[in-house]
């Protein structure tokens, strides 16, 4: 039987930036450290599975430099043309984005970290109010995994260790997808046409 994740981003980033991140190559997950993927490692209820996860951590992010290829754009227009129902959702006025996909699960730890990737290098882009979080859902525990995203800063969320900044994220989440829905975003359904736009074409 197929295993999938779901993720989920909401994001608010000023346009221009935004542009500049769709343009730039997709970072390969070791242009992060080994201990900045940890956090991916720890939030299953499973202890079994977080010390798998933590022994093959250093092989997994290896792996995955092998799938990174392209630029944002263009990663994000091959989700569009796949099975995993890319939607992406923007308001113009307020820089406010939605993206959210699945994507199905040949390995689990690459995966993971593979979705990751494909928003973690907004963080280079960002400036001054810019933020995100970015979800991704494993349907084979349920665990919500969190990752912020800030200017020049990415972080993987601990529900214990850092509830405050968690509840944070989740209200920021929920303004932002607010904010996107009142917009009326993606009308057409079609994710690459909003990719498109935003490049400016």
């Amino acid at each position: 039987m197929s295993q999938f994740i779901e993720v989920a981003a909401a994001l608010v980033m000023a346009e221009p930036r935004l542009a500049a991140f769709l343009r730039a190559p997709v970072a390969p997950p070791s242009a992060w450290a080994a201990e900045e993927w940890a956090g991916v490692c720890e939030p299953w209820r499973d202890g079994a599975v977080r010390r798998r996860y933590r022994d093959e951590l250093a092989g997994a992010v290896e792996a995955c430099d092998n799938w990174a290829d392209g630029d944002h754009a263009g990663l994000l227009r091959g989700l569009d043309d796949g099975d995993g129902g890319l939607t992406i959702g923007h308001d113009p006025a307020g820089g406010s984005l939605t993206v959210d996909f699945a994507a199905r699960v040949d390995f689990e730890l690459p995966s993971l970290i593979w979705a990751f990737s494909v928003l973690r290098g907004m963080a280079a882009f960002m400036a001054d109010e810019d933020a995100g979080l970015v979800t991704v859902t494993a349907d084979w525990d349920e665990t919500p995994v969190l990752m912020l995203l800030g200017p020049n800063r990415s972080s993987f969320l601990d529900r214990t260790r850092d509830a405050a900044a968690w509840r944070r994220a989740r209200d920021m989440e929920f303004d932002v997808r607010c904010a996107v829905s009142e917009a009326d975003a993606d009308t057409d359904g079609s994710a690459t046409r909003t990719v498109e736009r935003l490049l400016g074409g």
